[in-house]
């Protein structure tokens, strides 16, 4: 059985495929750095959804304690509460803000349309809240 001897290779192809090793993974370093940059956007926009639907949270619950009613322990619980106490616009705007930036904002990370408009609309709920006291 006859055997096969590969030459070692030279120096200046060594250096070659060193050079090629190298720059494949400084290509591949970089399209890392790409992804990380958009994951990165991407956790940002889902805690600031977060924190958005938290404030909304806050609200609701101002709202029905101030209307005597104890803290729900859920978010269904919530609605249901902002519907008793005589705020069925707010009970819709919860459950849609639920949805938009709770679930597909915050664990599904989607930045669109829906997230925009649903910030849009809390801000103006609680703005209008914030008017009713002074």
């Amino acid at each position: 059985m006859a055997e096969t001897l590969e030459r070692p290779l030279s120096a200046e192809e060594r250096l070659r495929k060193a050079r090629a090793l190298v720059e494949q993974g400084e290509h591949e370093y970089r399209l890392a750095e790409d992804a990380d940059a958009e994951l990165s956007i991407r956790r940002r926009a889902a805690i600031a959804c977060e924190t958005a639907f938290h404030g909304l949270i806050e609200l609701a619950d101002v709202l029905i304690e101030r209307a005597g009613h104890p803290l729900p322990e859920n978010h269904a619980r919530r609605v249901e509460a902002l519907e008793d106490i005589g705020h069925p616009d707010l009970a819709n705007l919860y459950h849609r803000a639920k949805d938009s930036l709770h679930i597909l904002g915050y664990y599904d990370q989607r930045m669109g349309r829906l997230q925009r408009d649903r910030l849009r609309e809390v801000l103006e709920a609680v703005e209008r809240e914030l008017q009713k006291l002074t």
